[in-house]
């Protein structure tokens, strides 16, 4: 079985991500068989709240509830194994699986954290642990997330990262990074007075939806570095054996990914490499969106890239336009552009020298100088494919579309918040209003040039 690719999945509704994860599950399932912990089920029932009550006495126990809260994703084999602090909570964790949401209550006081969220959580979130790495993990988590109360999510769960309170998986235990801070550090007076009618250094921009959207954007963001790596290392090891026919059919055998598309291709390493290559090119541009898209989607924009909205629209202006063969969307501000920068802030926030609110306010400018990021329909326009591959060539040609690596190196040494902000506003001001103003009268000019050959 094939690893589901997120290109495949229409990502604008619930049944979009349930099928995903769905499928994410049914190959896990399939590659790794029963996961660790599925002998407690049977057991679970007779844990008592007095188990939950020790817990909550373990300091590095109630930071990994809030961990939970914010985005699972530890290995649950590695985990399972520990021996160190990180495998014995873990395994704590699934022992008390059926507690009362009273008791989970009192654990998410605990943090400061709205008790309600570890009652709406209960066994939720322990199933989420349990079975982390995976995609139903991530999605679980979010789904706690979706179950908050009315007024958004706490501070805590507005602000935080995939490792929220600094607390993130190394080497299969905890370890505790710099603190994640609260509120906008930003100085930079152009960007503050524009947004919002006029933001403050110290300011709290992150609202319960924003919350919530960052979240799923660093689950997402984290399953598809995950996943590049992943395919780099079978990359590097398949062309590494590829003259070495005995430890080569060893790695084969011990990668299941691998070993189903040697199958397909009739042992032919070089037709696998290529297949390999497809993949990395195709999670680089889902992660290079998902980095662009830090705003949640409204109604009245919604995600339009690859979406059923977003196709049925297309195919009703291939009909009405009389299109021969088929459109294909293009983003007016480039991805790898946006994605370079907003990747660039996340960089800053896992350091500790920026905050979730910094990067909202990054966004927030850009939406009020009229030039949403991502995926959203007022970022996507429909070409023909001929003058779409032109508009790009074009671009490039120009040094006014660089690469996202170009930007990601010119962006390596900004080290402060300021300094991306003034750059920011200058991408935007310069190469990104140039390529958006560019490809909406691309077309229209290629057919009148057309006409008048």
């Amino acid at each position: 079985m094939e690893k589901p690719d997120q290109r495949d999945y229409d990502f604008s509704s619930q049944e979009g991500y349930d099928q995903y994860d769905a499928a994410v599950a049914e190959y896990e399932r399939k590659k790794k068989g029963p996961m660790i912990g599925t002998e407690f089920v049977d057991t679970v029932e007779d844990v008592v709240k007095s188990g939950v009550e020790q817990i909550s006495k373990v300091p590095i126990l109630r930071t990994g509830l809030q961990y939970l809260g914010g985005a699972v994703k530890t290995v649950d084999q590695v985990m399972s194994q520990d021996q160190g602090p990180g495998g014995m909570i873990y395994r704590t964790y699934k022992n008390v699986k059926s507690a009362s949401e009273e008791g989970f209550g009192d654990l998410a006081e605990n943090v400061g954290v709205d008790r309600r969220i570890g009652e709406f959580g209960g066994g939720e979130i322990i199933d989420a642990f349990a079975t982390a790495g995976t995609g139903v993990a991530a999605k679980r988590a979010a789904n706690v997330i979706d179950k908050l109360p009315p007024g958004g999510m706490s501070q805590q769960l507005a602000t935080a990262g995939i490792s929220p309170m600094g607390l993130a998986p190394s080497g299969g235990s905890f370890t505790l990074k710099p603190q994640v801070m609260k509120a906008v550090t930003a100085t930079d007076e152009p960007t503050l007075s524009a947004v919002r009618g006029g933001v403050r250094t110290g300011d709290t921009l992150v609202t319960g939806n924003q919350g919530k959207r960052l979240i799923r954007r660093d689950i997402a963001i984290n399953d598809l570095k995950n996943n590049i790596n992943e395919i780099n290392s079978q990359l590097d090891a398949l062309l590494e054996l590829k003259g070495d026919p005995k430890n080569l059919n060893l790695f084969v055998n011990d990668t299941p990914d691998v070993k189903m598309l040697m199958n397909k291709y009739n042992g032919n390493v070089d037709r696998v490499a290529n297949r390999l290559r497809e993949r990395r090119i195709g999670a680089q541009e889902s992660l290079s969106r998902q980095q662009s898209n830090v705003q949640p989607f409204e109604d009245t924009d919604p995600n339009y890239f690859r979406s059923k909205v977003g196709m049925d629209a297309k195919k009703a202006e291939e009909v009405s336009r009389k299109i021969q063969g088929y459109l294909e969307q293009h983003h007016l501000f480039p991805k790898g552009m946006s994605a370079a920068f907003f990747n660039r802030m996340d960089e800053l926030i896992e350091t500790g020298k920026a905050t979730k609110d910094d990067l909202i306010l990054m966004s927030e400018y850009a939406v009020i100088q009229g030039k949403k990021t991502g995926d959203v329909r007022s970022n996507l326009i429909n070409m023909q494919k001929d003058p779409h591959s032109e508009l790009h060539t074009i671009l490039r040609a120009q040094g006014a579309e660089l690469g996202k690596s170009d930007f990601t190196k010119m962006l390596k040494k900004v080290d402060n918040v300021d300094d991306l902000l003034v750059r920011w506003r200058d991408l935007l001001a310069g190469d990104a209003a140039y390529n958006i103003e560019t490809a909406k009268i691309w077309e229209p000019l290629d057919e009148l040039l057309k006409e008048l050959r």
